[in-house]
């Protein structure tokens, strides 16, 4: 062992030290262990070693104590992600493709574990040429350190491990192009593992450093029969918990299929991995059915973990409360979305959650929302990035699939192959309009193999709406939409109308407000974004009541816009849809006859020709490919069977929708739309066409993704121009905005903040907004409030009105 031994970390409490080396060994040993299941457990273990060789010098030790005794430091000014990269990319033999390509993907971990780097820039730099060109002087002492702490030998055969993964890695991938051509570069692949390898790192970098901080021991990873043995007393407690369900509930006709499906779901076995389907109609227990078969596949395969993803917070929130209950361990589910408020920030449950969301992996049920998941995957913020290790090994529950922005289908296409052919996950979609994801011109999804055999058999025993084509050539007025609307209910109690705007839905509602008057069986409701979540809250909770009470001679009405479609237990005898795509009415349909209030319910298409949808992303292709299936439809009614709600039809409009939207399919790049997200994980064209032009005698590396500017460009919402408007809406968000400015520490504002939270309303940025953003000087740090005497009670946020809103300095 070298005499001189230096300080990776300085405890606070007792100034304990902890070394370089000491530190590299329990990385490379907690990154192995994770890194095992995935089959690159050599290439963990060399990251991991060598990822803070570049602690190892004078400066940086005279760093670490500055910092230590409480001295002003500037963080990251002392390089050391560079040195151990350099020295892995000595090891490399240049006669040898593994041998290379184990040299770049290990660099590019190392060099990325405080940070996503690129491996060629959108310039074409070569980023890791420029970084060992920055750090020479020290790094052959550094290179002395290691060597003659190691060995040789050792370095070398640890080397040698790792390139036999890397030639796995490389195996695997052209296993999985030889099923289709259509599946994605290679290339995609590669980044996909180099991501994960990365994560690995990250995770087991900070564990070790925090279990050092608070003196405890690193963590151990259950065994495979300690998984077994959770996942069989969870199941077990599901199981009871379902027979105690059925002998509880009202006896229904459907029982019996809802029985068959959720059996079908439990008895269901394809392997450890693979990506499925599970298609039942709205009613039909799906939630709790893809539950049973996580469970059974959990135990089958001793998995780490049970992933349940929503598209939105209302369903998520909801469905996690399901699975807690079915479970038996409200402990053992952690739901990770942006609603969770703690009573004070310093508590020990604020604290504990906070661990638990930064890796996810010491929770067996996580409950989170499609965006919190597909950074995961995608997104630049090391937060993100470290929660990638925890899909592995995995079943994963992707609820309402057909929500997923269309930017996003090529890049979630190609991570789910990449979970479910090398991780061992069971990855299941579930819809009752699966969009085909297998069938687009490249960056498919491998072909899902159903859970239920004869999926068309429950969509007819759970039939109970019909959907009428109401379009006219010269479309509705708002007058006319308005009398279509009341008409319904010449036959019926309750009518839901949702329309593609905010603002044509405010229309419709004074139009009906004014056309029933001052009638008192009519009630009337609106829904919107302009309201904040209470106000929506508190109209649904008081429709739900109305709706409940059969003996009511109330006659209900609501105008809402998509928000209602999927999630939302609501139950109308009447449903009149504005055009829209016809996924989008098939939810609709699912709020129309929930209970079987009738023998069967209605839901009509119209067409508003005063809507004005066109700042709605591709609403009007989605229209236009409905448009087009509806005509088909009258021409051919024999092609679809059990009409509007059938498969066919829904296979034929994706297939019509789809076509137009390849391209934007593969995330087109705000800065350069002529490149793509794709594009930069995989051969970086334009890197690739300026290294060739800045280097012209010299071979480009094998890896070119930039990932750091993936990173940085990916968003799943877009959200610009956008701002956050708080409301005054209760007595509770006056409170909550009085101490927000009373607040004297970061940590009240951030409580304040997030208590704020259901009383926000997001607005796009127009001519209104501006004018009322002229309160806000630009160098404020704040939000706005909308003072309470121009917020509707029962339509929002009325953009009408020109006042000024009251700035909150925070």
């Amino acid at each position: 062992m070298h005499s001189k031994r230096f300080i990776a970390h300085i405890r606070k409490v007792d100034k304990r030290e902890q070394y370089v080396d000491e530190h590299n060994d329990h990385v490379a040993d907690l990154a192995a262990a994770v890194a095992h299941q995935y089959g690159v457990a050599k290439m963990a273990k060399l990251a991991g070693r060598h990822h803070d060789d570049g602690k190892n010098t004078p400066e940086f030790a005279a760093y670490i104590q500055a910092a230590a005794e409480g001295k002003r430091v500037v963080r990251g000014s002392v390089i050391h992600s560079t040195h151990g990269a350099i020295l892995v990319n000595e090891l490399v033999s240049s006669k040898d493709l593994y041998s290379k390509l184990t040299g770049e993907i290990i660099r590019t971990v190392i060099m990325s574990h405080h940070g996503l780097r690129d491996c060629l820039t959108l310039d074409g730099d070569a980023v890791f040429a420029e970084a060992a060109e920055k750090v020479s002087d020290s790094y052959e002492g550094i290179k002395d350190v290691i060597y003659q702490h190691y060995g040789a030998d050792f370095i070398n055969n640890e080397f040698i491990g790792a390139c036999r993964d890397a030639r796995s890695i490389a195996e695997k991938i052209r296993f999985l192009q030889d099923k289709s051509e259509f599946l994605g570069s290679q290339h995609f692949y590669l980044s996909m593992f180099t991501r994960l390898l990365t994560s690995i790192v990250i995770d087991a970098d900070r564990t070790d450093t925090a279990c050092f901080e608070d003196n405890t021991s690193l963590p151990q990873i259950k065994t495979p029969s300690e998984r077994k043995e959770m996942w069989e007393n969870y199941l077990k407690y599901y199981e009871s918990r379902l027979e105690e369900l059925q002998k509880e509930k009202k006896p229904s006709s459907l029982d019996p299929y809802r029985a068959e499906i959720s059996r079908s779901c439990a008895e269901f076995d394809a392997g450890e991995g693979g990506i499925f389907r599970l298609v039942v109609p709205c009613g039909a227990g799906k939630t709790l059915a893809a539950l049973r078969y996580a469970l059974h596949t959990a135990r089958r395969y001793e998995k780490q973990r049970i992933l349940y993803i929503a598209p939105f917070n209302s369903i998520l929130e909801q469905n996690a409360s399901e699975i807690s209950k079915f479970i038996g361990n409200a402990n053992a589910v952690l739901e990770h979305h942006s609603n969770i408020i703690f009573d004070s920030d310093e508590s020990e449950d604020e604290k504990r959650y906070q661990s638990l969301i930064e890796n996810w992996a010491q929770s067996p049920v996580v409950a989170t929302t499609a965006v919190q998941f597909l950074n995961t995957l995608f997104a630049g913020k090391t937060s993100c990035l470290r929660r990638m290790q925890a899909l592995g090994n995995s079943v994963i529950i992707l609820d309402e699939i057909q929500a997923l922005p269309i930017k996003v289908l090529k890049l979630f296409n190609a991570a789910m192959n990449s979970l479910a052919s090398f991780c061992k996950t069971s990855v299941v979609l579930c819809s009752a309009t699966q969009p085909l994801l297998d069938r687009l011109d490249n960056y498919r999804i491998l072909q899902p193999q159903s859970i239920i055999e004869n999926e068309e058999k429950y969509s007819e025993s759970f039939r109970r709406v019909q959907i009428t084509d109401c379009m006219t050539e010269q479309g509705f007025s708002m007058e006319e939409t308005a009398g279509f609307i009341v008409m319904q209910l010449d036959s019926a109690k309750s009518v839901l109308a949702i329309v593609n705007t905010k603002a044509c839905a405010r229309k419709i509602f004074k139009h009906i407000r004014d056309m029933v008057g001052k009638e008192t069986q009519y009630r009337v409701f609106h829904l919107s974004t302009n309201m904040c979540p209470a106000h929506r809250s508190n109209v649904l909770q008081q429709m739900r009541k109305l709706l409940a009470q059969n003996d009511s001679n109330e006659k209900i009405i609501c105008i809402s816009t998509s928000l209602i479609e999927a999630g939302v237990d609501v139950s109308f005898e009447r449903v009149v849809r504005s055009l829209t795509g016809l996924d989008s009415i098939v939810q609709a349909a699912g709020r129309c006859n929930r209970n079987y209030e009738t023998a069967c319910g209605n839901v009509s298409i119209i067409n508003i020709r005063d809507e004005h949808a066109g700042g709605l992303g591709y609403l009007k292709k989605a229209q236009e490919a409905t448009r087009e299936l509806l005509y088909s439809m009258k021409r051919s009614p024999e092609h679809y069977p059990g009409g509007a709600l059938s498969k066919a039809a829904m296979e034929e409009y994706y297939a019509r929708y789809f076509k137009p939207l390849l391209k934007e399919m593969a995330y087109p790049l705000k800065f350069d739309p002529e490149y793509t997200m794709i594009d930069l994980l995989t051969n970086n064209p334009s890197g690739s066409k300026q290294f060739k032009a800045n280097y012209a005698h010299q071979k480009p590396p094998l890896l070119r993704q930039a990932f750091s500017e993936a990173g940085k460009e990916f968003s799943v919402i877009d959200d610009d121009g956008k701002l956050d408007v708080c409301i005054e809406y209760d007595d509770d968000a006056g409170k909550w905005m009085q101490k927000l400015r009373s607040a004297a520490t970061f940590q009240e504002k951030r409580l304040a903040l997030r208590h704020l939270q259901p009383y926000t309303v997001q607005l796009r940025e127009n001519d209104w907004l501006r004018k009322q953003r002229s309160a806000l000087m630009p160098e404020d740090v704040g939000i706005l409030v909308l003072p309470s005497g121009y917020y509707d009670r029962e339509y929002g946020v009325d953009e009408t009105l020109n006042i000024l809103m009251e700035p909150l300095i925070i």
